[in-house]
């Protein structure tokens, strides 16, 4: 049997025009952590404006970069990144959902409210706030 990936490549769909067709259109990435994306949006806009070979005369509405696009479509969940908690400014904090991952062995439970209150320490309220919960009810318009 022939397995296909079904799981959309996120620089794909942004540099093939998705979000900016469907402006409101949502996707997430979630149970990779955030650490990552910093590294990422970098290379999304490097190579937007760089290395744009597969893009020549094309460019997104608005001066949007990938990133933009990213940020404004893109959701991310995590658990227990420290680090990416402390890149949030990068990665763009309306785009972070924390979630325990209960009851799976991986979770943050029996320590949930400990671990979240170590993670976002550094965090201002209003940043507590949408990470803990405000970016998931906006997103899922709860």
């Amino acid at each position: 049997m022939q397995r296909i990936n079904t799981r959309p490549d996120p620089e794909m769909v942004i540099y093939s025009g998705v979000f900016e067709r469907y402006p409101k259109l949502q996707v997430g990435a979630v149970e990779h952590e955030l650490s990552w994306v910093p590294h990422f949006l970098d290379r999304l806009d490097y190579n937007y404006n760089q290395r744009s070979a597969g893009i020549v005369g094309y460019r997104f509405k608005e001066d949007m970069l990938p990133s933009d696009y990213f940020r404004r479509n893109i959701f991310l969940g995590f658990q227990e990144d420290a680090l990416g908690i402390q890149l949030r400014d990068h990665i763009g904090v309306d785009t972070l959902q924390w979630g325990s991952d209960y009851p799976h062995q991986e979770s943050t439970f029996p320590r949930t409210r400990e671990i979240l209150a170590e993670i976002l320490s550094e965090c201002t309220e209003e940043e507590q706030a949408k990470i803990a919960g405000g970016n998931a009810a906006r997103v899922y318009g709860l």
